[in-house]
């Protein structure tokens, strides 16, 4: 979703787990025709992963092709859960044998806004997020340990009309900086952005470009690691199902060879 549970750049970066938009399906009366029209929310997790139609779950594999072409299975599939009214609830990874292999499990507010993330490994917890918020806005959030112990916290949060948070800092409990993100998006779509860790230096930069349909068709990444750069793009082909979500992405490097196919399974509310 994807990653690390707490506000920093990989919650944002690809959104992909832990921090997703939120979904709120409203109904209105028509005074003309007196049917119920369906209405939805701009900060949904449906929109911020731009999903079309009801979703109900997403299982999603993926095979890495090495530089023989050699295909790789990943031993573990991930599973995206979704509610009828498009938040999403859980997600969950699992073994060839249908094994748990770790799981979040989020909550909502009445308004739709992100409430609180809990993140476990076989049947234990790992973390805990608890977000704050204030008039549909995130204002900030605390992180807790395997032992229930507050162990950092976030300020300065920034928040789009489509309720992603696209900035802010995180703190160690004495108060020091140990991130920093600033993402962008086009709308509700990711299109990159910047992280820095305590030190101020840049971790990660990132720019990607969107297709017609809302989907990243190129992207480049930068990486700091161990003071060592790492830069790569590519570039992404895919295949769509009937509602214009995709079933199939397959990433090809800077030399144009495949590299990457992801596969998603999904189910709709009917």
């Amino acid at each position: 979703m994807y990653l690390v549970p707490s506000f920093n750049q990989n919650n944002f970066i690809m959104k992909r787990i832990f921090f997703f938009p939120l979904v709120l399906s409203l109904f209105a009366c028509n005074s003309n025709t007196e049917k119920k029209v369906e209405t939805t929310a701009k900060n949904t997790d449906l929109i911020g992963q731009n999903l079309k139609g009801k979703v109900q779950q997403i299982e999603e594999s993926t095979v890495m092709i090495d530089s023989t072409g050699k295909n790789k299975p990943d031993s573990v599939i991930g599973v995206m859960m979704f509610d009828e009214k498009g938040y999403q609830t859980q997600y969950y990874s699992k073994d060839s044998a249908g094994t748990h292999v770790s799981e979040q499990v989020m909550s909502h507010n009445a308004d739709g806004t992100f409430a609180e993330l809990i993140v476990k490994k076989n049947g234990k917890q790992v973390s805990k997020l608890v977000t704050e918020v204030k008039d549909g806005k995130y204002t900030g959030g605390k992180n807790y340990d395997s032992t229930g112990k507050q162990d950092g916290y976030y300020t300065e949060l920034k928040t789009n009309e489509y309720g992603q948070v696209y900035s802010g800092k995180q703190h160690t409990m004495d108060g020091k900086i140990k991130s920093t993100f600033d993402m962008k998006y086009d709308g509700a779509n990711f299109i990159g952005g910047t992280s820095t860790d305590s030190t101020g230096k840049t971790t990660y930069t990132g720019v990607v470009t969107l297709n017609d349909k809302g989907d990243a068709s190129e992207e480049t990444t930068t990486t700091l690691e161990k003071d060592i750069s790492k830069t790569e793009k590519f570039t992404y082909k895919y295949v769509l199902d009937d509602k214009g979500n995709w079933t199939e992405r397959t990433a090809y490097n800077n030399n144009g060879k495949p590299t990457k196919i992801t596969k998603r399974m999904i189910t709709y509310y009917k």
